[in-house]
């Protein structure tokens, strides 16, 4: 129906929530076990820790960001199909009231 605008806006937050969380586990998995010479100076238990929390933040940003464009999906199908529900509900009640003005 119309909402073009918030149903796209939905669908590019579930979009862009899947990027950030997928970014998020490549940096996580680069900070974490790559051998490159600016990480020497840290421990291994440091580099992974970093890791784990770069992978937790994308997991709670892009997490959110996915169930926000969700809900956003879900209301506005509530919304078309009570519109449905109206629409059909109020032909009823117009072909009954016929009916009993016939009468």
């Amino acid at each position: 129906m119309g909402y073009r605008f918030t149903r796209s806006w939905g669908h590019a937050s579930v979009v862009v929530g899947v990027g950030v969380f997928g970014l998020a586990l490549l940096v996580g998995s680069w900070l974490g076990f790559s051998n490159d010479a600016e990480f020497e100076p840290f421990s291994p238990a440091v580099r992974i820790l970093a890791a784990l929390l770069v992978s937790l933040v994308g997991l709670l940003v892009g997490g959110t960001m996915i169930v926000a464009g969700q809900l956003v999906s879900v209301l506005l199908d509530q919304r078309d199909l009570l519109d449905r529900i109206h629409q059909v509900l109020a032909a009823r009640a117009g072909a009954s009231g016929e009916a009993i003005s016939r009468r």
